[in-house]
């Protein structure tokens, strides 16, 4: 295999991983929505306050990323992503142990900003990392995992709650982001 294969296979498996990524990110974001009956029941709280882990992950993701974002800036790239894939990890095994709303929607707010900044730093390693004429094309693989998540993550995250329990999806989104993590 030439220098050229090797470097292009490198591309390769980056942007399959910040695309797999962004998808795992994306199914813990928003598989609580076909969640919301389930942990209601669960954690004896009206529906209304379940919705509430919808605006409260909203809210930290649109506050708290662009704030942690500027902290952590100063950090290197990868090393940083490492951590913060673990602060995810950690946020959903929370999530799935969770027995009170005030441990889930703290865990969720962790989640959410943790989630935003590994999205910007998603969007700028493909930046730095893939060759010029690819980095649109890359980028625009790693945003449609979220879209894929909307698609398949979601439906199937919802389907392992019903079938199992809530707690269940958040073990197994834990369990995904691990394995992209190693």
């Amino acid at each position: 295999m030439n220098k050229e294969n090797a470097f292009s296979n490198k591309h390769k498996i980056l942007a399959f991983t910040l695309t797999l990524l962004t998808f795992v990110m994306g199914t813990s974001e928003f598989v609580i929505v076909g969640l919301l009956t389930e942990v209601s029941t669960d954690l004896s709280i009206p529906i209304a306050t379940a919705g509430s882990l919808i605006s409260g992950f909203a809210i930290a993701y649109a506050i708290g990323t662009p704030i942690l974002t500027g902290f952590v800036s100063r950090f290197a790239k990868y090393p940083l992503m490492l951590v913060l894939i673990s602060l995810f990890i950690l946020g959903n095994i929370v999530s799935a142990l969770s027995s009170s709303y005030g441990i889930l929607i703290t865990s969720r707010v962790v989640t959410a900003v943790v989630s935003g900044v590994l999205t910007a730093l998603a969007m700028s390693i493909a930046n730095d990392s893939m060759p010029k004429e690819k980095r649109s094309s890359i980028i625009t693989f790693i945003f449609a995992g979220f879209t894929i998540a909307n698609v398949m993550g979601v439906p199937l995250g919802t389907m392992v709650g019903q079938w199992s329990n809530w707690h269940m999806t958040f073990w197994l989104t834990a369990a995904l982001d691990g394995v992209i993590g190693t």
